[in-house]
């Protein structure tokens, strides 16, 4: 993966406080957006999603913007939210089945484990969202 790659959404502002952030709703697609068939697709594969951007720019409702992130957040994002649970869920389910506990308990004790990930990852969101940083493109 190449360094400062960016990944880059068309979006309108709704919101813009004055404060160095606004509000913006950018639409997103389904993951289908690299297949060749993707004007075929229906409007319901989309969804509009509100950001919270960085900007010192002076912005105002209706404004239409592009919205910036470092491909290397996205794949970090993709770590914190499916990876690591699935690597906690296998390798608590694995060393409980090894220890000698009976699969339903190692089943049992791997989703209360999932349960303890994603609980520690709620409770650090703040700290988590700090190192995701969404900017308009000027």
């Amino acid at each position: 993966m190449e360094k400062g790659k960016i990944i880059s959404h068309e979006g309108v502002v709704v919101n813009a406080p004055g404060n160095g952030t606004a509000e913006v709703d950018i639409i997103t697609g389904s993951a289908c957006s690299g297949c060749h068939a993707k004007s075929a697709c229906l409007p319901g594969n989309t969804e509009v999603k509100t950001i919270t951007v960085k900007s010192d720019a002076p912005l105002k409702s209706g404004d239409r913007v592009t919205v910036t992130m470092e491909q290397s957040l996205g794949f970090r994002a993709l770590m914190i939210g499916y990876i690591i649970p699935f690597i906690v869920l296998i390798a608590a389910f694995t060393v409980l089945t090894v220890a000698g506990a009976g699969e339903l308990a190692s089943a049992l004790f791997s989703f209360a484990s999932l349960a303890v990930y994603y609980i520690g990852v709620w409770i650090f969101r703040e700290k988590i969202g700090e190192k995701f940083e969404f900017k308009i493109k000027s």
